[in-house]
């Protein structure tokens, strides 16, 4: 991302770190229901997982968040 200042990469990956959390709490209030709301709960993981990953990319750079993955997207996987 050269076209990127600093200032810009950390405001995309705080916001983008902001929208995983929301959609991760949103998914914690869906799991009493699970049963009765399973796509909803699927949807809104995956979606704060992609938000998450988003936010990594962003930081470090997409090539070398997957050239040189570090232990905790490793964990993660």
């Amino acid at each position: 991302l050269p076209g990127l200042s600093r200032w810009q990469r950390l405001a995309g990956s705080g916001l983008c770190v902001l929208l995983a959390a929301l959609c991760f709490g949103l998914a914690g209030l869906c799991v009493p229901l699970l049963l009765l709301r399973a796509r909803k709960f699927a949807l809104l993981w995956s979606l704060g997982s992609l938000c998450a990953l988003g936010a990594a990319a962003l930081l470090r750079g997409p090539a070398r968040l997957l050239r040189e993955p570090g232990r905790g997207s490793l964990l993660y996987l």
